[in-house]
């Protein structure tokens, strides 16, 4: 096989068929981009799980590692701008209903993006007469869309807590305590290998861009005031 013919959808063709992956939910249907590890993919991921945590904690004179709550205090997202800030752009095409992200349309003809606010991005759009890619229709203003998946906590379900998008926001809360672990000396690291969820609205490129998918983390906690670490 040529490099031409290498395709995402070809590479998760075979791993289907060799017993990496499976389509999530399959018999029902489906729900996109949600897998199962077959009985390969299974050992494939715990060995490389295994190999990262060995290299970074077991191997590292500086790291520890942790396994924070996958649900936490819905402040903790408050606080760090995710409620407000972990979103995408997103506009509708007025014809046909379609769903596209601003930045994504930009960059697909040729702009970049990265930066713009959501102003600057809709008179982007605007002066450059881009419509939808799938019908040609208008597109309407930019909307903000979350990406945190929420839920319910408690047993009437009164308040709201969000699924954790990142891994890092459990060891930034941890760090006083680790501190103490480590007698408040700097530098060291953090580690966390663990479950995030991306509530994504166009999941895609095989099991690249997952709505639910285990993320390896590091944050390494130094003295600014020290240059040694520079």
């Amino acid at each position: 096989m040529v490099n031409t013919d290498k395709t995402m959808d070809t590479i998760v063709s075979l791993a289907k068929g060799r017993g990496f992956v499976y389509a999530g939910s399959e018999i029902y249907g489906g729900l996109s981009n949600s897998w199962d590890y077959g009985p390969l993919g299974v050992e494939l991921k715990n060995n490389v799980k295994k190999a990262w945590f060995k290299k970074f904690v077991q191997e590292s004179p500086y790291n520890v590692g942790l396994d924070s709550a996958i649900i936490m205090n819905p402040e903790t997202w408050v606080t760090s701008g995710h409620v407000g800030g972990f979103s995408d752009p997103l506009m509708d095409c007025k014809s046909c209903r379609a769903r596209h992200r601003a930045d994504k349309l930009i960059e697909d003809h040729g702009g970049k993006a990265e930066g713009m606010t959501f102003e600057q991005m809709e008179e982007y759009i605007k002066e450059n007469g881009i419509v939808c890619p799938e019908c040609g229709g208008k597109l309407s203003n930019i909307w903000n869309y979350n990406l945190m998946f929420k839920t319910e906590i408690g047993a009437k379900g009164d308040k709201i807590g969000y699924l954790r998008p990142e891994t890092a926001q459990g060891m930034f809360i941890a760090f006083k305590r680790l501190l103490r672990f480590y007698r408040n000396k700097l530098p060291f690291g953090v580690v966390q290998l663990g479950k995030v969820y991306r509530n994504e609205i166009s999941p895609r490129q095989g099991v690249i861009r997952l709505r639910e998918f285990t993320q390896a983390e590091a944050e390494i906690f130094v003295n600014p005031e020290d240059k040694t670490h520079d």
